[in-house]
């Protein structure tokens, strides 16, 4: 059996309550008609009677309409109509049909629109802030995939930059195999180049041929801070007193950090690195540990003289031999314009500060080299119908380096006298040479001069030849932006028989071939290169 649903039910008790409530009305109309009828008929029975009989005519009329008023409550439809659920009906209509009721109503769906409202915009803002997280998300994992892209360009860019390096090398290589000293000069900045920096295990920020100019703006430019202490192993004792400060310190926490780089070269390491410029005996021999350099103020592309607790001269020479390739006039090397200090002539080596040299700015030395005809079976020895040099060189016990007559100057002794001391030291073991600074250039002509006459036995050398080969740069593995080696290089060659009666015999002076094969030459291939085109001799 199916039962109607409450739907249903509502909808017939509403109609059936609609249709009662017109036959109700209706009836209330015809009932109202009938009694003013009959109350009609009633007045006009009553205006015939005595006048002694109208009252209680009139109260029986009365009790008559309030018979007739209560016999109209108990009709059918009244029945139906004054029914509890009806009167709480009529109650309720009339309820909602009031002012208050209307208020109220009008509050709560304005209350309900509200809500609404604000449910929608709560919604809006809740959909924003998902889709804000998500973009956040979105642009955190862009950020480390920029970051890791980012990281492999860098990589690529070092390893691009580290082989135009290595190719920039081989082409100075091949390059310099047939030129002369003076064509090959653009090529001499390599070794200042090499990473990493040495005695240390610091790298060179790269720099390309491109960029090595000042004049070529290199605003990613960010060079390696490295200036080695006076206590490092790099320099000899008799230099340390020399060796000037870090005039790039800012607090001592700097300079610990520097004096850290202390710990990379142990005593027993040969001090002549390859590549550097430090096979030439120390220029000074009489400078004690408890020498106090003298205080003074760095006048830059000038020389200074100062006077030294002994009262003896020191000459600081800060010009430089490089000159204009134009006027062959002297150079005046330009300063960092906030640190005003030196920057190297020949450009960027990716490294700043002093490195493991002794001054700032130009650091000179002098070098003078031997030479003879090599005889072999009393013949001159000759390949490609052309003789063949032969250097003399010295054996250092303690590093087992060929060395060369000259030393680093300083200013407490003349270069040329330097020169000078350092061959008989070496060549003879005389220790009692004096330092001067009064010796110059004719002098130690005629020092090395000096040798020929005797081993002819005559005033007159016989084939005797000094040559100034090269004055200026030195490619070396110690250059920094802010300080560079530089070299006069001198060759004295014999060319009749030499002997040197004198020479020292215990096995530490040797004649090398003076050929591009020939090792245990601490310079730069072109300067060789040079001596034997002077002489046109052999070289490979």
């Amino acid at each position: 059996m199916t039962y109607p649903s409450r739907t249903s039910c509502m909808l017939i008790t509403n109609g059936s309550r609609q249709c009662v409530i017109r036959l109700k009305t209706y009836s209330d109309k015809r009932m109202d008609r009938s009694r003013r009828n009959r109350r009609h008929l009633t007045e006009t029975n009553n205006n015939t009677v005595n006048n002694d009989q109208n009252p209680s005519n009139i109260n029986d009329n009365s009790g008559a309409d309030q018979s007739n008023e209560i016999n109209e409550d108990h009709s059918f439809f009244g029945y139906l109509l004054n029914c509890k659920p009806c009167r709480q009906e009529d109650a309720k209509r009339n309820w909602e049909d009031s002012e208050a009721n209307l208020y109220w109503k009008y509050k709560a769906i304005e209350f309900y629109a509200k809500t609404q409202e604000a449910d929608k915009v709560q919604e809006k803002l809740d959909n924003l802030s998902n889709s804000v997280t998500n973009i956040q998300k979105d642009m955190d994992i862009q950020r480390k995939s920029l970051r890791q892209i980012n990281d492999r360009v860098v990589t690529l860019e070092k390893l691009m930059t580290d082989s135009h390096i290595l190719l920039e090398k081989i082409r100075a290589a091949i390059q310099q195999e047939d030129k002369s000293l003076p064509e090959c000069q653009k090529f001499i900045h390599i070794l200042s180049r090499e990473s990493p920096y040495v005695y240390t295990n610091e790298a060179r920020f790269p720099v390309t041929e491109k960029y090595i100019p000042w004049k070529v703006p290199f605003d990613l430019y960010d060079p390696t801070l490295i200036t080695l202490p006076k206590e490092h192993n790099c320099f000899r004792d008799d230099e340390r007193p020399f060796v000037e400060p870090n005039l790039l310190r800012i607090s001592s926490i700097d300079d610990q950090s520097l004096s850290n780089l202390d710990t990379y070269v142990t005593p027993v390491t040969p001090l002549a690195q390859p590549g550097t410029f430090g096979a030439i005996e120390p220029a000074v021999t009489n400078i004690t540990a408890d020498f106090i350099m003298p205080s003074f103020e760095y006048k830059w592309n000038q020389t200074i003289e100062l006077q030294l607790p002994d009262r003896k001269k020191m000459i600081v020479d800060r010009t430089t031999w490089l000159t204009n390739p134009v006027d062959k006039s002297p150079l005046v090397y330009r300063l960092d314009t906030q640190l005003l200090i030196p920057l190297c002539p020949m450009g960027r080596t990716g490294v700043r500060g002093r490195g493991a040299l002794i001054r700032w700015g130009p650091n000179k030395s002098i070098m003078g080299i031997i030479t003879r005809w090599k005889k072999h079976r009393g013949q001159f020895a000759i390949v490609d119908g052309q003789r063949i040099l032969e250097a003399l060189v010295f054996k250092d016990k303690l590093t087992n380096d060929w060395k060369l007559p000259g030393g680093k100057i300083l200013g407490v002794e003349s270069p040329y006298g330097a020169v000078c001391r350092s061959f008989n030291k070496l060549a003879f073991q005389d220790n009692d040479s004096e330092h001067s600074l009064s010796l110059q250039e004719r002098d130690m002509i005629e020092h090395f001069e000096s040798f020929a006459r005797s081993s002819e036995g005559t005033d007159r050398p016989n084939g005797f030849e000094a040559h100034m080969v090269y004055r200026g740069y030195i490619d070396d593995v110690r250059n920094t932006d802010n300080a560079w080696v530089e070299a006069e290089i001198w060759n004295f060659h014999y060319g009749s028989t030499m002997s040197f009666p004198n020479l020292r015999t215990d096995g530490m002076a040797l004649w090398k071939d003076v050929t591009y094969n020939a090792r245990g030459f601490l310079m730069q291939t072109s300067i060789l290169r040079e001596i034997a085109r002077i002489h046109d001799a052999y070289f490979e």
